[in-house]
Order: structure tokens, then C-alpha cells, then sequence
């Protein structure tokens, strides 16, 4: 495998303040980390002759920290170009696509507990638009019969696919891109 690049001098940076509201209660560990994989394909190795299959998508996390601002609120760095585009396998420019920023949050960082992983695509980073992600209350600080070790809520963006809940039975965590200077 290539020995890909992150950017040391990224140019497409945008601040995210990541905002609580109505959780059950606090989070003492809150983690960032950006997805960038290589957008075009073309300038992969080909398919292997004798097996046939393609190689698999380059995918590279970059991990960001999170400034606690408040109980509440906390603000981190993100990049668009965090990663360097390069001939990397000799076939043309491996280009690097940012495909998502997440937060990961634990009530209090211990294995068991469940994470809770709001993200935002680039889209919404580059229109400077907020992402409010709706989670359960009931899965905090662990759902109460989850089978894995690491259990992970997602949550839902759209609010009316949970129609059937009270407001009281969510709480949420907004990510509000503003665009910021390198």
C-alpha cells in the first residue's frame, strides 16, 4: 500500500461548533475525526488477473480535536483538502474527496457505553449549513439490552422519521459549519 499524505497545508477549513441540547446528561469524551476517501477510481491498480476483484476504495480517517466550550458546546477544526493528492499506485492523480466529519460521544469514555456519532457531509460544510442529528434519550449512557460491546447510535437527521416519538423522548447534537482561515 502507498504511503498516502495528509495535507500539511490545508486551505478548505471550517470551524464546527458542536451544540447539545436536551440530553440526559453530560459527555466527558467527545472525539472528531474526518473520512477522505480517493474519489477516482481510475487511478487505482486494475482488477488482479488471476482473482479478478478490484481493490478496495482508499479510505483515510484523520482524527480533530474538540475545544470544550460549555457542558454543551464544543468547537473543532475541520478540512476539506485534508489529505494530498498524488499519483500514488503510478496510473494518474489519485484525487482524496472529504466524504464526512463525525463527533463520537460517551457519557463518560467507558467501553460499554454507547457512542453517539453525529456527522456532516462536505455539502452541507461548504454551504456553512447545520446538521442536527435526533437521538434517543433512552440509549444514554447505554442501550439497555445492546448485544455489542461498543454499542453505536447514528441517530436520524429527519426529524419527522421519528414522528412517533415526544420531543422529551430525544435529544439532539447540531454540527454548524462557518468557514474559517487556514
Amino acid at each position: 500500500m502507498p504511503d498516502f499524505k495528509q495535507n500539511p497545508h490545508p486551505k478548505q477549513v471550517y470551524q464546527l461548533t458542536l451544540t447539545i441540547a436536551n440530553a440526559p446528561g453530560p459527555f466527558a469524551s467527545v472525539e472528531g475525526f474526518m473520512q477522505f476517501d480517493v474519489g477516482t477510481p481510475e487511478c487505482l491498480p486494475p482488477p488482479r488477473e488471476n482473482g479478478g476483484h478490484l481493490w478496495p476504495t482508499p479510505t483515510e480517517t484523520i482524527p480533530f480535536a474538540w475545544t470544550r466550550v460549555s457542558d454543551t458546546q464544543y468547537t473543532g477544526v475541520v478540512y476539506i483538502d485534508g489529505m494530498i493528492d498524488e499519483d500514488y499506485y503510478g496510473r494518474g492523480m489519485c484525487r482524496w474527496k472529504l466524504m464526512q466529519a463525525r463527533a463520537a460521544l460517551k457519557a463518560t469514555g467507558a467501553k460499554r457505553e454507547t457512542r453517539f456519532v453525529p456527522n456532516i457531509y462536505p455539502e452541507k460544510l461548504i454551504a456553512q449549513q447545520a446538521e442536527s442529528t435526533y437521538l434517543l434519550r433512552e440509549d444514554y449512557p447505554r442501550y439497555s439490552e445492546a448485544a455489542s460491546e461498543e454499542p453505536v447510535s447514528y441517530g436520524l437527521t429527519d426529524r419527522s422519521k421519528m414522528a412517533h416519538l415526544r420531543d422529551d423522548e430525544l435529544f439532539t447534537i447540531t454540527l454548524t459549519p462557518k468557514a474559517a482561515t487556514p
